[in-house]
């Protein structure tokens, strides 16, 4: 009886050399354990490739012949692929709740970030806007009746992930906004103390900033 080898199918991200919407990517991929290669864009490159792309968008995720180009798509198949979407019906459903409400959450920052008005509004944002926001948010933390420390159930979902990018992406701007708020201090400390997280974080491989240089905030290291 001949042995069979199956050939290791080893994924890829394309995206710029940011953090962005890929990072929850690499960080599902890293606590996976799962070995993966990168295609970094340079951003004065994307205006000639964009057109390669699907709806002209990145990130996309490559698996042998799978090929995803929504964000979104990506973090529910990874979830689905590494087992941690939840247990039951009733998670999956509240997985795809705290999903859309942390969408909606990072669009609201990625727009102050990148408005050219940035400056001017940052001290009112900063006073009035975020800390509604980050309020709103710790009260659904807590709708968690499990009291584990996780969005959802008892164990880590990848909603715990995308959670977790969004409060990194309000600590360079305003961690003492964030430190106002205990119980979501608390769980970005127990999902960076995660020991993959925690040497992915440290290592040379995560980007060193949000976003790119374009953006009035989080396009420099100095602010990442």
């Amino acid at each position: 009886m001949n042995d069979l080898h199956t050939e290791r199918v080893v994924p890829k991200v394309t995206y710029f050399d940011v953090r962005g919407r890929a990072e929850v990517i690499r960080l599902l991929l890293e606590e996976a354990n799962e070995v993966y290669t990168e295609r970094l864009i340079k951003i004065d490159d994307w205006p000639e490739l964009k057109s390669n792309f699907t709806f002209g968008q990145v990130p996309v995720y490559e698996e042998g012949d799978l090929l995803l180009n929504h964000c979104n798509a990506i973090y529910r198949y990874l979830g689905r692929k590494y087992e941690v979407y939840g247990d039951g019906t009733l998670e999956h459903a509240q997985c795809d709740i705290v999903q859309e409400i942390f969408g909606d959450a990072q669009a609201n920052l990625g727009d102050f970030y990148w408005n050219p008005d940035f400056e001017m509004l940052r001290a009112d944002y900063e006073k009035n806007e975020l800390p509604v926001m980050l309020a709103n948010l710790e009260d659904l933390f807590c709708t968690n009746q499990n009291n584990s420390g996780y969005w959802v159930g008892n164990r880590l979902s990848f909603v715990d992930l995308i959670a977790w990018h969004f409060l990194d992406s309000v600590r360079p701007f305003s961690q003492p906004t964030l430190d106002r708020f205990d119980k979501l201090s608390e769980f970005k400390c127990l999902i960076e103390s995660r020991p993959k997280i925690s040497a992915y974080l440290e290592s040379p491989r995560r980007p060193k900033t949000l976003t790119v240089a374009l953006s009035p905030f989080g396009g420099t290291p100095e602010t990442s």
